[in-house]
């Protein structure tokens, strides 16, 4: 299009078509600025729309004053609407006489013209405006006073249905939909009497039957003494319009895999529903569900497989709701149920476990079949009264409890727990922080023979060394890392700094091995045994055979099958395997025998009261009786005198560590240690005992 696009949006929809018609077509506003120039008439009077741009575009077009006064008069009186014969001047500055249609639109004169020069003046108006009509795709209606039908231009009847005989003589209401009240037609027409146009949206019917949307603005068109002789309806079927923007609408709104609302949409029926329990004294709930397991589908069968399992669930849990709930996704594996209308008291206990055994069900895929869980965090309104954006929020922080808490589960926001976890999420941010100003160390303690006091290794023990509080040992700070991405990255460390420590004591002629306890979290990450070697592999001075890593024993009695296979890989590159706390995790043959271990580490807890409770004593013979059994060395915690030690001899356990032995110590006092072992007052008792027994 040569022209510029208008920017009246009563006559945006149809400046397109008018721009490409074979005719020349202009249009101006009321403040004479030109809006559409198209192609036809920059052909016939050389003139472009940028030329055209300026205040007075009318000076160009004639430069005679006299000659641009006379067409200012006739412009300037109401209806201007009608055929006028005008003679522009072109470019070059030739007269170029023409016939002038004019129409006037809401805010916008149309001005349709025919070069004279190259026609014949026998063409009689009405064949023009017969030519416009014809030409194009908007649909025109010209009636009479009284609104009967006079003219229905071909685009009528393509958007209707009606033959242009079936509407001659007829009114538009034939075209009624039934859709508007009558106060609608009735502000219709007082637009029409006072203003002379209107504009808008109607719904109006075709002859099949069909409703449909139309854009029509209605323009009356006076004689010279402002009486009304006939009515322009120019219109559009915007349905295609329509069905994009609901489409749009449908996509801002609602999840793209599964269908159902996305945050957006949830939000603003959440906003509703607390409005609702107001006016009705009723409650809601807000459950944040967020699927376990659903990484490992992933990981195992393919993303494409883990998006079925999404739609899968989604449809189960939708099937759960009543009409009036709603079931949203947030994105990833993340779900928001939200239960509107809930009576006073209903606290969702005989409908959640139907929620979390909904998901709990297998679902068959094409690559095998997968099962998931969830863990879900309730809260309820107005019992927690807080703006929606934070009932979201606090439903998030019960859901992550109840992952905390086993998965698999549900929790309700309670306001006491969540200061004791943002408590714990702040000094998860001072470790991270920790670790960055390098306030952690590695205490090492020491492991002995009983039988013959050789040094059999050393255990690494971490420490915080805290700017306020001093030298922190792990029971102050460690249990706030279970099940953070943090218990990983500080186990990343502890092994590269052992492994570091190693390389420095072989470099001192100490060759020395050392353990160190693995997160139960850290071990069973997919990729663990690959850091494992790529640590090694950065220290290649080091024999993996001095490195020991500590399990322990509930971490594993949880995850067996998937302990034994990273346990394995490890073993394979040489690296030996002890399961610590052996004893507090009711252990079976069947399971010491599948995982790879090289030893078992009796609990201090066990240890502690062996010479005065009998029945401590009676467990820890059954234990050592059963990794006898396996053919399992044991070492013993918690060693703290002669007499313990003594005892532990007796009952075959030869290996121990504890603070009779030596207290955890920096690596830096390790080999003053070492040469000072044999006088140590319990390996000097001891072996006083057993010379004299």
């Amino acid at each position: 299009m040569d022209g510029r696009t208008p920017s009246s949006p009563d006559f945006a929809p149809f400046a397109e078509q008018l721009a490409g018609l074979s005719l020349p077509v202009c249009a101006f506003d009321h403040q004479g600025r030109c809006l559409l120039w198209n192609r036809e008439i920059t052909r016939w009077l050389g003139w472009n729309a940028g030329q055209l741009a300026g205040p007075s575009p009318l000076a160009l077009l004639f430069p005679d004053p006299a000659a641009r006064r006379a067409v200012k008069k006739e412009l300037g009186r109401r209806p201007a609407a009608g055929f006028h014969q005008w003679s522009p001047r072109d470019s070059q500055g030739r007269s170029c006489p023409g016939l002038w249609t004019l129409l006037e639109l809401p805010g916008v004169r149309l001005f349709i013209g025919q070069d004279l020069r190259r026609r014949q003046l026998v063409e009689t108006q009405l064949g023009l405006a017969a030519r416009i009509l014809d030409n194009i795709d908007v649909g025109i209606l010209i009636t009479d006073a009284r609104r009967r039908i006079l003219l229905a231009n071909p685009a009528v009847c393509r958007i209707t249905g009606y033959e242009a005989a079936e509407l001659l003589g007829r009114t538009p209401a034939l075209l009624a939909s039934g859709r508007h009240p009558d106060s609608f037609y009735r502000e219709m027409w007082r637009s029409l009497e006072q203003q002379r146009r209107w504009r808008g949206e109607v719904w109006n019917r075709r002859k099949g039957g069909d409703i449909y949307p139309q854009l029509l603005a209605i323009s009356a068109l006076c004689d010279e003494q402002g009486r009304v002789g006939h009515y322009l309806a120019l219109f559009s079927d915007i349905s295609q319009l329509r069905a994009e923007n609901a489409e749009l609408e449908h996509i801002a709104q609602y999840d793209a895999l599964t269908g159902i609302p996305n945050r957006r949409l949830l939000a603003d029926r959440l906003v509703q529903a607390m409005a609702r329990t107001h006016r009705h004294g009723t409650r809601l709930a807000v459950c944040y569900l967020d699927l376990d397991g659903f990484k490992q589908v992933n990981d195992q069968y393919g993303h494409p497989a883990g998006d079925r399992l999404l739609i899968e669930i989604s449809r189960r849990l939708k099937q759960i709701l009543r009409p009036y709930d709603t079931l949203a996704r947030l994105g990833g594996d993340e779900f928001v149920l939200l239960f509107a209308d809930l009576p006073p008291g209903d606290d969702l206990a005989s409908v959640m476990p139907r929620v979390l055994a909904t998901v709990a069900e297998p679902v068959r895929l094409d690559e095998g079949q997968a099962r998931v869980s969830a863990s879900i965090g309730v809260t309820f309104y107005p019992d927690d009264e807080v703006e929606a954006d934070l009932l979201l929020q606090h439903a998030d922080q019960a859901m992550y409890l109840a992952k905390q808490g086993g998965k698999n589960r549900y929790r309700c926001y309670d306001s006491a727990q969540q200061q004791h976890q943002h408590a714990r999420q702040l000094q998860l941010q001072q470790l991270e922080q920790a670790l960055l100003l390098h306030q952690f160390r590695l205490y090492y303690q020491p492991k002995v023979d009983l039988h013959n006091g050789d040094l059999v290794g050393l255990e690494a023990l971490l420490r915080w060394q805290h700017p306020q509080q001093g030298l922190l040992v792990p029971g102050a700070f460690l249990s706030q890392l279970n099940g953070t991405r943090f218990e990983s990255q500080l186990g990343r460390w502890v092994l590269e700094q052992v492994l570091h420590q190693l390389d420095l004591w072989q470099h001192q002629g100490l060759v020395l091995e050392v353990s160190l306890n693995i997160g139960a979290d850290h071990l069973l990450q997919a990729d663990f045994a690959d850091q494992l070697e790529q640590a090694l592999a950065r220290h290649p001075a080091v024999a993996p055979g001095r490195l020991e890593l500590e399990v322990q024993e509930v971490a594993a009695l949880h995850h067996p099958q998937q302990a034994a296979l990273v346990l394995e890989r490890c073993h394979r590159l040489g690296v030996r395997i002890a399961l610590d706390d052996f004893g507090t995790g009711l252990s079976a043959l069947s399971f010491l025998r599948s995982l790879p271990l090289d030893l078992l580490k009796l609990d201090h807890s066990l240890i502690s009261d062996m010479l005065t409770n009998s029945d401590d004593l009676s467990l820890v013979s059954s234990m050592l009786h059963l990794a006898h059994s396996v053919h399992r060395p044991v070492l013993a915690e918690g060693v703290e005198s002669p007499e313990l030690a003594a005892l532990l001899l007796r009952l075959g356990c030869r290996f121990a560590q504890g603070y009779g032995i030596a207290e955890p110590m920096p690596a830096e006092r390790i080999p003053d240690w070492i040469r000072g072992w044999q006088g140590n007052a319990l390996w000097v008792d001891l072996k006083d005992r057993f010379a004299g027994g």
